[in-house]
Order: structure tokens, then C-alpha cells, then sequence
């Protein structure tokens, strides 16, 4: 079968796509034929080598197919459609390959209806999303701040935040997206106002600020006694120079409950929706150059 492979780090041109084995059928894992799998910044940081990985490796979070091979009792049969998160770097097993064998107990339905190229762009963005609010203090009657809207997490962030009435949530984007994100958040209950200059937000303003966009001199925007939470590890504000604030790195985990909430929320039209590209694996090079040249709008999925 066909998979993106890595045998060594660097820029976009280390990216190949070549057979390897096809994972054999096993009594405890599910093999699922790929449909489409979804380019994510972890799999430019693992590529560029910013972080380590065992190589040669497959790379890739997200995929979406249809179940090949299913074990009993997995509550899955073949021909099923289903999405997982294969956290690559954890596991070991990389999405962008023809085939993947993964645990059932991580591996989700995909609606009816919904197209496996969408469901392939939700898994590792929706379910960070969905952690990182369930580890958000009491947001009741809170002023939020909100970094990074356009982007894969922080979409999912806004598009649930932008639904709970009882706290103000500003959004933080680049000046481009300001007008789609004032449409979105136009009939919401939320209240707020979309910021696009950095360097315009109070400081001590807020009490709880979300960074999905890798801002990290905005610790100073957290009240004292407030939470500021990133889900960028090489991007983030030393927490010892900010004692009285309660500072959290978010590091996404295998849930399957998760899972199913993110595709239930996308099937309701509750998710965002940033538009997906489709490409073939061999223009994974490609790809990475688009998602890491910074003024990508929307999400790239390959296909085999």
C-alpha cells in the first residue's frame, strides 16, 4: 500500500510517498481503509524535526474511511464509515497510509450524510477543541479572550463558545478574517466584539484568555486571579513570570466520547466550517509548503 512517509527531517522535500505493508488483520484492531486524512501543524513540527519522532514513520493524525476488517464484539462491521484520531506521535501509527489498523475503542461513526473528506478534517482540531474547554475554569459571567479563531482549534473553540450566553467572549484574528468572523458570530448569544491588532488589547481586561494562535505575550490581557490556557507548546509565556495567573498547556488525549461529540456537532452545523482543499498524497510536499506558509484559509486533506 501507499503511505506519506518521513525517513528524515527537514523541509516540505522529505515528505515520499512508498509502499510499505499493508497492517495485517488483527483479533484487537480495527483496519480501516483510508478515504482521506487531514495535514495538521503537528505534522509540519514532526517533519521539520521541531518534534522528535522514531523514524522512518508514517505521518498524520486524522483520517476518515470505511472499516475493512472489524473485530467481534468491536461494535464496528466492515463497510462501516468511521473517523479516528490516530495520535502519531504517541502511538506510533500515522494516518496517511492506504490502509491503518487502530484500536476500535478511539474510533468513531461518521454521520450519515456527512462527506468522509469533512469528517477526515475534524478529529485532532475538534477534540483538542473539546478538552480544552472542559479544562477552562467557570466561564459564567466571565469576559473571555479568545486568540486565534481562524484556525483549525480555535474555530471549534469559537464556534462553541459563541453559543453559551452567560460569558463575553471577544475573538482575536488576523485583520483578514474580520469580517467572516463578525457574520458568524452575528444572531449568536454570545456578546463580543472580534479584535484584530494584538496590540490594542488591555491589558488585566480579561479573565480568561484561550490562545489557539500562539500569542503569548497576551498573558498580560489576564486579570489577576484569572487562567490563561495554550495549546502551543513552542509558543508559550514562561508562567513564572506571571505568578497570579493560572496558567495551563493543553495536550490533546485518545476519547472516543470526545470523538463522537466533535462529529455530532459537525452534523448539527454547530462546528465551523473553514472550507477543505483536497489533494493526493503525492502533493503532501505541496501541502505542508500551503499550510506552512502561514496565509492557508481553511483545511487540506489528502486522498489517496
Amino acid at each position: 500500500m501507499r503511505a506519506v512517509c518521513l525517513s528524515r527531517t527537514g523541509g516540505p522535500e522529505v515528505l515520499e510517498v512508498r509502499d510499505v505493508p499493508e497492517p495485517e488483520a488483527a483479533e484487537s484492531l480495527l483496519v480501516i481503509k483510508t478515504a482521506a486524512t487531514a495535514v495538521n501543524p503537528v505534522d509540519l513540527a514532526t517533519r521539520s524535526g521541531q518534534i522528535p519522532t522514531s523514524l522512518p514513520a508514517v505521518l498524520g493524525w486524522d483520517l476518515a474511511g470505511t472499516v475493512e476488517h472489524a473485530p467481534e464484539g468491536s461494535g464496528f462491521r466492515a463497510g462501516d464509515r468511521v473517523l479516528a484520531m490516530t495520535a502519531q506521535l504517541g502511538t506510533g501509527v500515522g494516518s496517511m497510509a492506504e490502509y491503518v489498523a487502530f484500536d476500535p475503542r478511539y474510533v468513531a461513526h461518521v454521520p450519515d450524510g456527512m462527506a468522509l473528506t469533512d469528517a477526515a478534517a475534524l478529529p485532532l482540531a475538534g477534540v483538542t477543541a473539546v478538552q480544552l474547554l472542559r479544562r477552562t475554569p467557570d466561564r459564567r459571567g466571565r469576559r473571555i479572550l479568545l486568540i486565534g479563531a481562524q484556525g483549525g482549534v480555535g474555530g471549534h473553540v469559537a464556534a462553541r463558545l459563541l453559543d453559551e450566553e452567560s460569558a463575553r467572549t471577544d475573538l482575536l484574528v488576523r485583520p483578514a478574517d474580520r469580517s467572516a468572523w463578525q457574520e458568524r458570530r452575528a444572531g449568536r448569544p454570545a456578546e463580543g466584539v472580534v479584535l484584530t491588532d494584538p496590540s490594542r488589547v488591555e491589558s488585566g481586561a480579561y479573565d480568561i484568555v484561550i490562545d489557539a494562535g500562539g500569542a503569548p505575550g497576551l498573558i498580560k490581557a489576564v486579570r489577576p486571579g484569572g487562567a490563561f490556557l495554550t495549546i502551543t507548546p513552542f509558543s508559550a509565556p514562561d508562567p513564572d513570570g506571571h505568578p497570579d495567573v493560572a496558567y495551563t498547556l493543553i495536550g490533546v488525549e485518545l476519547d472516543r466520547d470526545d470523538l463522537v461529540s466533535v462529529a455530532e456537532a459537525a452534523a448539527r452545523g454547530t462546528a465551523p466550517d473553514h472550507g477543505i482543499t483536497v489533494l493526493p498524497f503525492e502533493d503532501a510536499a505541496e501541502a505542508h509548503r500551503r499550510l506552512e506558509s502561514g496565509g492557508f484559509r481553511g483545511k487540506l486533506v489528502l486522498v489517496p
